[in-house]
């Protein structure tokens, strides 16, 4: 769980300004169609959060300010 405001992102453990992600990787879990999003931080650590995909088209649009438009899910085959 995971709630963004003010360009910070926080959960239980955790909370962090946006523009200190240096950049986002996802991995699919095909068995249950969540997604394992790694947030990197330039201190070479990262924070992991388990979301949906809808969840993670939010994460990606508030990273990169709706400069990325994701292809991922089923309409585009590519999971």
């Amino acid at each position: 769980m995971y709630n963004i405001t003010n360009r910070i992102i926080h959960g239980s453990s955790y909370a962090l300004h946006l523009d200190t992600v240096e950049f986002l990787t996802w991995r699919v879990n095909e068995d249950t169609g969540d997604y394992w999003v790694k947030l990197h931080l330039p201190s070479g650590k990262e924070i992991r959060v388990k979301v949906a995909e809808d969840d993670l088209r939010d994460i990606v649009d508030a990273v990169y300010q709706d400069t990325l438009e994701l292809k991922i899910g089923e309409e585009y085959g590519l999971d």
